[in-house]
C-alpha cells in the first residue's frame, strides 16, 4: 500500500469523479471509462483491489459517496386492481341414478 497522503488524494480525487458522473462505479466501467482522473494500475498498487478502495472510500468521504451513490427512491407498488368476487354458478341438482351393488342375473 502506499503512504496515508497518497491515499487520501486518491479518495479525494475518486470521490469528486464518483459525484461527478452521479454514480460508483465498478471495476470494468472504471478500466472502460475514457475520463479516469488515475489509471486502474495505479488504484490496484495503492490499495490492492478496487473492493478495498471503495470500502475506503466510503469511509473517509461519506458525503460525496453519498452523493455519487444517489439511491434511487424505490417506486411505490402499484395497488392490485379490485377484483370483484364472481358469484357461483348454480349447480343443477340432479342425482345420478342408483345402481344396485349386486348384479341380478335373469
Amino acid at each position: 500500500m502506499a503512504n496515508k497522503a497518497q491515499r487520501a488524494k486518491v479518495i479525494k480525487d475518486l470521490s469528486f469523479y464518483f459525484a461527478e458522473k452521479g454514480k460508483v462505479m465498478t471495476a470494468h466501467e472504471y478500466i472502460d471509462a475514457k475520463d479516469k482522473p488515475i489509471r486502474f494500475a495505479d488504484l490496484r498498487r495503492i490499495f490492492r483491489s478496487y473492493s478495498k478502495l471503495m470500502e475506503m472510500l466510503e469511509r473517509d468521504q461519506p458525503d460525496l459517496f453519498k452523493l455519487a451513490v444517489k439511491k434511487e427512491q424505490p417506486k411505490p407498488a402499484p395497488k392490485p386492481a379490485a377484483v370483484e368476487p364472481k358469484e357461483p354458478k348454480p349447480v343443477a341438482s340432479v342425482k345420478p341414478a342408483v345402481k344396485p351393488a349386486v348384479k341380478v342375473e335373469k
